[in-house]
């Protein structure tokens, strides 16, 4: 968690998408956060807990764009998550899992090199603070079962079905 500078212009949003509404905390450096909250406070929680004494402009206009970009053109924007050094390896290791396709806590955790690391890998995924872009929804248990996700298994499910087509 950080404060993101006035001079960066930080703002946020909400656009529909395929997974329902979510929520866009994006500053000149890139996407912060994108988030399914359960509704609008919570979401307005979560980044006042991300990023304190952060003054943010809601631009809603600018989130559709986004919202468009990633979910109907395939494209990736800059993306600026913040975290320690070790979630940046996990959620890096996220990023090169194929469309599609799954893998457990323990493969991501030999990624990194760290194979006995895999609670921590696992509480990183879970502070990921991009979803779908950095996809943590990827990530299913050793026994195969489907594990959990900050914004509901139902998500994660879709997430993944829309995925394979």
């Amino acid at each position: 968690m950080r404060q993101l500078p006035p001079k960066l212009e930080p703002s946020f949003g909400f656009s529909d998408s395929p997974f329902g509404e979510c929520c866009i905390v994006f500053s000149k450096d890139g996407i912060c956060a994108l988030t399914f909250p359960e509704n609008r406070e919570s979401a307005y929680y979560d980044i006042i807990q991300r990023f304190p004494e952060t003054d943010f402009t809601q631009n809603d206009v600018k989130v559709q764009r986004f919202v468009s970009m990633i979910f109907e053109k395939n494209e990736i924007p800059a993306l600026n998550p913040i975290g320690t050094d070790f979630q940046q390896s996990v959620w890096r290791a996220l990023k090169t899992i194929p469309k599609g396709v799954t893998t457990t806590y323990a493969k991501i955790a030999e990624a990194i090199g760290r194979p006995k690391a895999v609670r921590a890998v696992g509480t990183a995924i879970g502070a990921n603070p991009i979803a779908f872009l950095i996809p943590c929804h990827r990530v299913i248990r050793t026994d195969g079962s489907i594990g959990g996700f900050r914004w509901g298994l139902d998500i994660k499910m879709k997430m993944l079905e829309w995925e394979k087509r």
